[in-house]
């Protein structure tokens, strides 16, 4: 997210870019444990230490579970939640509910044959500053509490064109895309593969700048 982060402090604005636990430079702290809990408190903490309000909240294709779970628990803190070409769940469902039959299998062959039956392995051809990823957090099921409340957020999605029309990617977005439609959000389309954040993020800021006005 540099590119987009980069660009909106430019224009003036505070943003923060947690790395969940288990991912990226924490990647050290990787273990059987971490689920989808983990990482909603990863940035529950920023709120809290930080002392956040009014924050337009932005998750990217797994991470729409995690900004879910986080608006579930201090909805009076959001100002706006987007869905940045990401993962849309209810209530008692896994990223896994949101994948069909033959893509979940897939997955979960992957995880058995090359990530020791607990984590999702990371192709470095792609980009050697990947990680792996740990299960839990795709099987765990999000209990939500507070829907009404998180209804009454303003909620956009921001849904990518041009990704393959099959795999994980495609089956998350799909789901959030008709949600999102479906519930009458704000709807925005990228002409980008699955990283418009590298692709276009002249667009992505463009888009945050304005509902940053509201």
């Amino acid at each position: 997210m540099r590119p987009v982060a980069s660009r909106l402090r430019r224009a003036g604005h505070d943003v923060f870019t947690p790395t969940y636990t288990g991912l990226g430079e924490r990647s050290h702290l990787l273990n059987p444990e971490i689920d989808l809990e983990t990482h909603i408190l990863d940035v529950l903490q920023v709120f809290k230490y930080e002392d956040l309000h009014e924050v337009i909240l932005v998750g990217k294709s797994y991470s729409g579970m995690v900004i879910t779970g986080v608006a579930d628990r201090i909805p009076a803190r959001i100002g706006h939640l987007v869905y940045l070409d990401a993962a849309v769940p209810k209530d008692g469902q896994s990223l896994i509910d949101l994948l069909d039959p033959a893509t979940a299998a897939m997955l979960s062959e992957i995880v058995q044959t090359y990530g020791e039956g607990w984590y999702l392995p990371a192709d470095s051809s792609v980009d050697p500053r990947l990680t792996p990823h740990p299960g839990k957090t795709g099987s765990q099921s999000l209990r939500l509490q507070n829907q009404p409340a998180i209804d009454r957020i303003p909620h956009t999605y921001i849904y990518c064109t041009r990704k393959p029309p099959v795999g994980l990617a495609a089956c998350i977005t799909q789901v959030g895309r008709k949600k999102a439609k479906a519930n009458g959000w704000n709807y925005y389309e990228l002409a980008t593969d699955h990283e418009p954040e590298q692709e276009a993020p002249d667009e992505v800021v463009s888009i945050l700048l304005n509902l940053a006005k509201g």
